[in-house]
């Protein structure tokens, strides 16, 4: 597996699931189970708009001093989350503000843009 910035290491072995990755086996799955596919975000944009998401999104971008942390760039900060958290017993992702700080960092547009094209972002069942 391929470590790098923009996805969190020491996830295990990974599986493409459509535009996400997920662990072959999470924590506590039946081996024999058929694989879950968790669904696409749909609305996740519409997340992005909630006060909840702005507060969060603003103690990250502080705590990383307000700039990217691969260019250092300051022009169109954005947060970008290192790995997904699918909710199996909700059938449903974990919002985007309510991760630990540590899955998430300060990337400029392009940064963030450029790291998408290359990397997938880990999906954790949990």
């Amino acid at each position: 597996m391929q470590i790098n910035r923009y996805s969190t290491p020491g996830i295990g072995n990974q599986k493409q699931v459509g535009r996400y990755r997920r662990d072959d086996e999470p924590t506590g799955a039946d081996p024999g189970a058929p694989p879950i596919d968790p669904p696409p975000h749909g609305s996740y944009g519409n997340l992005l708009l909630d006060p909840r998401w702005k507060a969060k999104r603003n103690e990250i971008i502080n705590r990383d001093n307000g700039c990217c942390l691969i260019c250092k760039g300051t022009d169109e900060i954005q947060v970008h989350h290192r790995q997904y958290q699918y909710i199996k017993e909700m059938k449903r992702f974990k919002v985007p503000w309510d991760y630990p700080d540590f899955l998430m960092i300060t990337l400029c547009k392009s940064c963030h843009q450029r790291g998408h094209s290359k990397f997938k972002v880990p999906v954790l069942i949990v």
